[in-house]
């Protein structure tokens, strides 16, 4: 069968739009670092990358959660550290007052109260700490110590459907269940009774003290463990990231050093035929003329 000129010429020009299109996508791959370019280059593939992104960026979003969680259980925990030292040093005064150096105490008590209600209203960031769900309003009066926020809490969203939540109120820390006085309302019972030298009111003061205490020991276990929980939690999310991001880039992304190999390849092949092109073109054109 003779081929004709015109079929020989739509061949070759056939086979150089061909090895220009992969030449060209090889390019795209090296310059990109991506396997998948656009939906022709894999439709089956680019839908499972598109599923590992979203799971990946699902997974981000836990992530910031968590950490952002996290930063907040230690925030508050070394506040609540800090209150606590502060109230053992208050009952450290009152369980051993005899009755000399009233002032000098009463004074120190009064520290302690103002060294508590500046680490009580603490914020975190634009918001104060231990107000609930009032993180506008600071939650204990200066001058009454009188609790003003609500018993709302902070939750943080870990997980599919999974919510860490993690103690706000600091009316409940940081008050006696039994008289229902804040600490700082207790403190300043102290300081009255202390330059008063009543000593069985400053003995009185010690019950309120020490059930706050505990109470700020329990709250402090709970948020260790709160830690803990978000520790390993956050560990899980890592290591499903590093997996579906595995995925995704066998998926996605080209072989670099196995495109460059290829670029060369294809463009020898690509020069070759160029040259076939020339060689069999130019005549075979011409005998078609004449």
């Amino acid at each position: 069968m003779r081929i004709s000129p015109k079929i020989m010429t739509e061949n070759i020009k056939a086979n150089l739009a061909k090895q220009s299109t992969q030449l060209s996508k090889t390019q795209i791959q090296i310059a990109t670092g991506k396997r998948i370019n656009s939906l022709s280059d894999d439709p089956k593939g680019i839908g499972r990358v598109l599923g590992y992104r979203s799971t990946l960026s699902r997974i981000d979003q836990y992530q910031s959660n968590i950490t952002d969680a996290m930063n907040r259980v230690a925030y508050t925990e070394t506040i609540l550290g800090q209150i606590n030292e502060l109230v053992e040093d208050a009952k450290g005064i009152a369980s051993n007052y005899d009755g000399s150096s009233s002032e000098a105490l009463a004074q120190s008590v009064g520290n302690i109260r103002d060294q508590i209600l500046g680490l009580a209203n603490s914020r975190y960031g634009d918001d104060y700490l231990l107000s609930g769900d009032m993180t506008s309003t600071a939650p204990f009066d200066a001058t009454s110590g009188d609790y003003n926020g609500d018993n709302g809490s902070y939750g943080a969203i870990i997980g599919d459907g999974i919510t860490i939540t993690l103690a706000a109120d600091g009316g409940e820390m940081l008050t006696d269940a039994a008289s229902t006085d804040t600490v700082l309302a207790v403190l300043d019972d102290l300081v009255v009774a202390l330059r008063d030298d009543n000593q069985d009111d400053v003995r009185d003061a010690l019950e309120p003290l020490q059930n706050i205490d505990d109470q700020l020991e329990l709250v402090r276990s709970n948020f260790a463990a709160a830690y803990s929980r978000l520790k390993d939690t956050q560990e899980r999310w890592e290591a499903l990231s590093n997996a579906v991001e595995t995925m995704r880039s066998k998926t996605e992304d080209a072989d670099v050093t196995e495109a460059a190999v290829d670029l060369q390849l294809q463009q020898t092949s690509y020069e070759l035929l160029l040259q076939v092109a020339s060689e069999v073109l130019q005549p075979t054109l011409l005998d078609f003329l004449g």
